[in-house]
């Protein structure tokens, strides 16, 4: 018997109903305030859509941009984190809800080697300078706290929370965080390790997954021992087959901030 299990992108789609809005006249002037009216000018891409990774950036990835149609603000209101100090670790899972961002853009990358099981998610995110340097402060804060080893927000649960060694030192940017999280997603395991860069008052979030299914792996075992079906193909990631963010997204993403 044979894992069905591929590389999955997590990533949920909020529609969003949006109202069209009338502008409201007198009864004896409505057709002269539509010429009065003034079309919006385009604000155009922002800064951070200029530095954020597109297609042929990273050799090797595919690049997409997320839906992002339903807002954090449109969202019900979060559930508070249990230890509170601990928030920050699941907030930088998603750019939209990381501290007090001014703005925000992801994009999802997928290695074309379809042996590859890892999905990283890169945001960037503009803060005011105090800011930035606050919530790294917290998240640092957070990764090294042993009550956050293990948290919950409303049901979800997070566990196997750790510290890890920050990024090569030669890659760009004033500050680093990085930490392995993982939580429970139907029947299988997220396992998430995060990057967060701070360059002056720009974060760049990089977030590597995997799905970990423990019941396939132990078929997939079980099946090769006794020859009854072996391993063809793509399978699942095994137990210590933990996600890394690759260096060479680290470089290019922050080669554009």
């Amino acid at each position: 018997m044979k894992s069905a299990v591929s590389r999955v992108v997590a990533a949920v789609s909020v529609v969003v109903a949006l109202g069209a809005s009338a502008a409201c006249s007198s009864g004896d002037g409505g057709g002269d305030a539509g010429k009065d009216a003034k079309p919006r000018a385009s604000a155009g891409p922002s800064k951070l859509e200029k530095a954020a990774l597109t297609a042929g950036d990273v050799k090797g990835y595919e690049v997409e941009e997320p839906d992002e149609s339903g807002s954090a603000a449109a969202a019900p209101p979060a559930a508070k984190p249990s230890p509170a100090e601990c928030g920050p670790l699941a907030a930088m899972l998603d750019v939209r809800t990381a501290g007090k961002s001014k703005d925000h853009v992801r994009r999802i990358l997928t290695a074309t080697d379809d042996k590859d099981f890892t999905t990283t998610r890169v945001g960037l995110s503009s803060y005011a300078g105090p800011d930035a340097e606050q919530t790294m402060a917290d998240l640092r804060a957070a990764a090294r706290s042993k009550k956050c080893s293990a948290f919950r927000i409303g049901e979800q649960r997070y566990i196997g929370v750790r510290s890890l060694p920050t990024q090569d030192k030669s890659a760009k940017g004033d500050e680093s965080v990085s930490y392995k999280i993982a939580h429970r997603k139907g029947e299988y395991v997220m396992r998430e390790s995060v990057t967060v860069v701070r360059t002056g008052a720009t974060l760049a979030v990089f977030d590597a997954s995997n799905l970990y299914d423990p019941e396939g792996v132990q078929r997939d075992k079980d099946a090769e021992k006794d020859g009854t079906g072996g391993i063809d193909g793509i399978g699942t990631p095994t137990a210590d087959q933990d996600p890394k963010v690759a260096p060479e997204i680290v470089t290019a993403q922050l080669g554009k901030i």
